[in-house]
């Protein structure tokens, strides 16, 4: 039976192939792009065609250079802004869907291209995928794209996901099968614990986000101006992929778009990390920063809860509640057996989440019978 599996094994790596076309919004650097890059350049490297389409002048040259070379990337002919109107974004659809490569199936990613995908793959005479990473609250003020959310999970074969929370939130709105694919930590090498824990900087916290208030950097800078009158040692470092208008008495540094391996290094130094998101389907920067053995406190965004166990390797509170941050905050820097234990706790918890793992469980899905 053992050597049974080997050959099934073999036989599914060298037989089994696919022509996957991812569809996106854009390429610029996001987490949900990180998470489709991965996933594509993976499955190109496993052997599968994979191609991925985009509008046109929507793709970020730092973000392409990390695909597989044999990754192809094809522009629509047609441009995306905010902006469109009706009838610009049908037009937009429309060049999508002729983009797609003839024959290959297709994976619908942000809520906006599930139309684009459900007409490639009636055209290719395919299957539809989704490969699903986000959550109503995203749309708040989007009344189209709720609309899509809950109308078009019927309609798909099968709705790929990073989370549990997601799972269950997608399920919620008609999807019949639903694969929990979850993410990995990229570049690995460079994400571990320091060699001497006493190496981190005392009073140093570590944030990674933007401007957007469902990212909760506002909510961490009003937890540190709580914190900075008992704690005049207190520091920031903020890492953002955008430029940000940071307002604080509190010190801090600013890094844009670091190298891998510099936040990596930043992870490590920092006293804790605090992650203040209101929404997240997976939420990746807190299960890197536990990789790196930092202290995490975070809110409860719904997909940490995939990775974050409160009280063993984390501390978690309400999302928009800055003196319940502060308070978590302060009982890790005060508390040095606390700091300890929930560094220690996160690289066991990193370790379980490995890129092989989700692209196994994501081959699985594109291959699954009814």
């Amino acid at each position: 039976m053992r050597y049974f599996i080997i050959y099934l094994r073999f036989l599914k790596k060298h037989t089994l192939r696919v022509h996957l076309t991812f569809i996106v919004s854009s390429l610029w650097l996001s987490g949900g792009v990180h998470a489709v890059t991965e996933f594509a350049t993976r499955l190109a490297a496993r052997g599968h065609e994979v191609s991925i389409v985009a509008p046109r002048d929507a793709v970020d040259e730092s973000v392409a250079r990390r695909l597989e070379p044999s990754v192809t990337i094809r522009e629509a002919g047609t441009g995306a802004k905010p902006t469109l109107g009706l009838a610009a974004k049908l037009k937009l659809g429309l060049a999508l869907a002729r983009a797609v490569p003839p024959d290959s199936m297709v994976m619908a990613t942000h809520t906006p291209t599930t139309p684009v995908a459900l007409l490639a793959s009636w055209k290719n005479g395919r299957r539809p995928f989704w490969f699903y990473q986000d959550y109503l609250e995203m749309f708040a003020v989007r009344p189209f794209e709720q609309g899509l959310l809950r109308l078009m999970p019927r309609f798909f074969h099968e709705v790929l996901v990073v989370s549990g929370s997601s799972a269950d939130e997608i399920k919620r709105y008609g999807a019949r099968r639903v694969t929990v694919v979850r993410q990995g930590i990229s570049d690995a090498a460079f994400f571990h614990p320091p060699v001497d824990p006493a190496s981190r900087e005392r009073g140093l916290l570590l944030y990674l986000g933007d401007m957007r208030p469902r990212k909760g950097l506002f909510d961490f800078l009003s937890a540190a101006e709580r914190l900075y009158p008992s704690e005049p040692g207190l520091r920031l470092t903020i890492v953002s992929k955008d430029e940000c208008r940071i307002d604080t008495r509190v010190p801090f540094d600013f890094y844009y778009r670091p190298p891998r391996q510099v936040l990596a290094e930043l992870y490590r130094r920092c006293a804790v990390f605090v992650s203040a998101s209101w929404w997240e389907s997976f939420g990746l920067p807190p299960l890197e920063a536990m990789a790196c053995g930092a202290p995490v406190v975070l809110t409860q965004s719904r997909g940490v809860s995939e990775y974050a166990v409160p009280g063993q390797n984390c501390l978690m509170v309400s999302p928009r509640d800055p003196p319940a941050l502060a308070e978590a905050i302060r009982q890790v820097l005060c508390d040095e057996s606390l700091a300890r234990r929930l560094a220690e706790a996160g690289p066991p918890t990193a370790q379980e989440f490995s890129w092989e793992a989700c692209v196994d469980r994501f081959e699985a899905a594109l291959f699954k019978r009814d």
